[in-house]
């Protein structure tokens, strides 16, 4: 299964995600296949995560240094499984591209921190590292067959 983390940019909320996402397939469930990756609905391919994101992932020993924004294509949608989404309005966004509403997953309105402080940068890490948890929980139980909580 391969999940990929949606935001505006690709430079702040879903390389975070891909990070956090990479590090407890890992550590947790290396053998479960899944793999995640990240684009932007406006990214321009080739930047790299902003720094206040790279500093708030390595205070949780995450290295995102080497990320570069690509924007969402069709070779990335087709090899997606799952697209993890940061709000309802990136949701909306790829129904209206022809992305079937099961594809989608809203990790829930986490707002877009570009511009503002490291606090502000760490809370929104904090709440996608709980969304992402919960979201990999429910894929490596559905992978195994199992009921998934609603």
């Amino acid at each position: 299964m391969h999940i990929t983390f949606i935001c505006t940019g690709n430079t702040c909320r879903s390389p975070v995600a891909e990070g956090i996402a990479r590090e407890i397939v890992r550590r947790d469930c290396p053998d479960s296949g899944i793999t995640v990756s990240s684009a932007g609905l406006a990214a321009y391919n080739g930047a790299p995560a902003s720094q206040h994101s790279i500093d708030v992932c390595r205070e949780i020993g995450i290295d995102i240094s080497a990320h570069r924004s690509q924007r969402l294509n069709p070779e990335i949608a087709e090899k997606t499984d799952l697209f993890a989404v940061m709000t309802p309005s990136h949701k909306s966004f790829l129904l209206s591209c022809g992305i079937p509403a099961e594809k989608i997953a809203v990790l829930g309105d986490i707002p877009d921190p570009y511009g503002g402080d490291e606090d502000e940068y760490r809370n929104c890490r904090d709440q996608i590292d709980r969304e992402v948890q919960t979201l990999l929980k429910d894929c490596v139980q559905r992978l195994n067959g199992q009921p998934t909580e609603q």
